[in-house]
């Protein structure tokens, strides 16, 4: 019998202490309804579970990512549906502007809501965003830059790439572009018809007039009730091929010469984008063959005739001129030379190795995906052309400039990546790309669009007719794109859920298991400490000896 060391005592306060620390611990658990609150509780369960805590978030911001991508493929498609509509006006009006029935001002008012289409279509283009990101100018798919103006970029995607083995590559390149002029086009001719002096002039009937002769004395200015419709002062607006516009006003007291002159100015200010050379002057353009100054040959043999000239070969050079019906019915305006594009031979390589990339042959001025499958490149049409003006024959000569690759126009392109990303996954390179083309006015061809004329808006039809079918195809990628977001929210929510239903198998408590565990140990607590109340007791018993 001991007093000094109470033995029993001791084993069950160690008994009682571990009771209360299991009780302690399942309180926790019991509270919270986790089986696992510490490292300490499961480590391998822990670490199991924490990974699958963050595939769960990945899967669930993923799932909002998608429904964000989603909003953003609605704003843009959305716009592209306005822009349609004003598409199928554009068509509609090019269809009437067509008819003959109507008059050159009739057809210059089409032109002029024509013209407020395409601004507005630039405008969708250029300010639908979606959280200050512009969506439809081709900069959510590629930055580019050029060396000139003149050279521009169209965009109808991303440059990013996946290769057979699921790696997803976004390119960035500059490329070199030669071109080489294989056919030399020809720019457009007119005239107008033969200038008289008018009846009861000084002098003869039917006399061929003089340069200097006055628009008031010619024939062709008076209308059969002897009316003189240039009374008052009238505009006439002359549009190139390329959609600039320039107007001169014709007064009574202009000469056949001033006439000219104040025509040759206009086009040469409409056409020194293209052509800087000093034979490009406004007298060369536009002519009055006067008496005594026609040629054998070329353009300017017809007497009394003006003779307008295009040192812009292709459609871009045409000239029309709208202008009351009676003013044009008296400069008798016809083709005589209908333009012609260049022919060029393209090589497009790496700016840095010298690489071939790609090579072809074209008309006109447009690389449709040749430098690369998403990319439309507008490059001078006047490239490697020459232009000079033959005294002799009064027209102008187109001659290739260079003689082989060394001496070629070139050009230079920078193309970077910017691919729309959305991340639609919980890990790295789960991903989805979408691709933005630019739809603006010059990338969809419509800057073109012409009904200052019959043919020209019968041919504006086709171009409209091409414009709307790049715009469906966009909006056709863009649905396309939205219905698979749709099923990738719908398999990211399954996969959420079902690895949530596997965390929680590791995580959480089995409260009822738990609660068993409780009341047992909830007995052994109340076990113990009787027993340790007992235990204390003992060594009291000694002391009985000492009665």
């Amino acid at each position: 019998m001991r007093v000094y060391h109470n033995i029993p005592a001791l084993f069950t306060y160690n008994s009682l202490s571990t009771t209360n620390d299991q009780l302690q611990k399942s309180i926790n658990k019991l509270s919270t309804g986790l089986r696992i609150n510490s490292a300490a509780d499961d480590a391998a369960g822990l670490a199991i579970s924490e990974k699958m805590r963050g595939q769960i978030r990945g899967l669930d911001m993923a799932v909002r990512n998608a429904q964000d991508g989603i909003s953003m493929i609605q704003t843009a498609e959305g716009a592209l549906n306005e822009t349609q509509s004003i598409l199928q006006r554009m068509r509609e009006l090019s269809v009437q502007a067509a008819n003959d029935t109507l008059t050159a001002n009739d057809r210059q008012a089409i032109q002029l809501e024509i013209d407020q289409l395409k601004e507005e279509i630039d405008r969708i283009a250029n300010t639908t965003q979606f959280n200050k990101k512009k969506l439809l100018d081709g900069s959510a798919s590629i930055l580019w830059s050029t060396d000139t103006p003149d050279t521009k970029v169209f965009v109808r995607g991303g440059l990013r790439q996946v290769d057979a083995y699921g790696q997803k590559t976004a390119l960035e390149g500059n490329y070199k572009v030669t071109i080489e002029a294989q056919e030399i086009g020809q720019g457009q001719v007119l005239k107008t018809d033969i200038f008289k002096l008018k009846h009861g002039s000084a002098a003869e009937i039917g006399q061929v007039a003089s340069s200097d002769s006055k628009l008031y004395d010619i024939d062709k200015f008076w209308d059969a009730n002897g009316k003189f419709m240039l009374d008052d002062p009238q505009t006439l607006t002359l549009v190139m091929g390329d959609g600039q516009q320039r107007s001169v006003t014709i007064y009574a007291d202009d000469t056949l010469a001033s006439l000219a002159e104040k025509l040759g100015g206009a086009i040469q200010d409409m056409q020194s984008a293209y052509v800087s050379t000093a034979a490009v002057t406004a007298g060369n353009l536009v002519q009055y063959v006067a008496p005594g100054s026609a040629t054998t040959s070329g353009n300017l043999t017809v007497e009394g005739t003006i003779v307008i000239s295009s040192a812009v070969v292709g459609k871009a050079g045409e000239i029309t001129f709208i202008g009351d019906e009676d003013l044009l019915k008296a400069l008798s305006l016809s083709q005589v030379q209908e333009s012609k594009e260049n022919r060029f031979t393209v090589t497009v390589t790496d700016a840095h190795s010298g690489d071939s990339v790609a090579e072809a042959s074209v008309t006109g001025n447009l690389l449709v995906g040749i430098v690369h499958e998403n990319v439309d490149v507008e490059f001078n049409s006047m490239a490697d052309v020459t232009v000079s003006w033959s005294i002799t024959n009064g027209n102008w000569s187109f001659k290739q400039i260079s003689s082989g690759p060394t001496d070629a126009f070139t050009t230079y392109i920078h193309l970077a990546d910017n691919t729309t990303v959305f991340q639609i996954g919980a890990n790295e390179g789960e991903d989805m790309g979408v691709d933005l083309g630019d739809m603006s006015v010059r990338s969809l061809g419509i800057h073109r669009v012409l009904v200052t004329d019959r043919e020209s808006a019968a041919r504006s039809i086709s171009i409209i007719d091409g414009a709307i079918d790049k715009v469906s195809s966009q909006r056709a990628k863009l649905g396309a794109y939205q219905n698979r977001l749709e099923h990738t929210i719908n398999n990211l929510t399954t996969a959420s859920q079902n690895l949530t239903a596997a965390e929680s198998r590791i995580r959480d408590l089995d409260m009822a298991q738990e609660m068993m565990n409780f009341t047992k140990l909830q007995i052994l607590m109340q076990a113990g400490n009787a027993m340790l109340a007992q235990a204390n007791i003992l060594p009291q018993a000694v002391l009985q000896l000492l009665r």
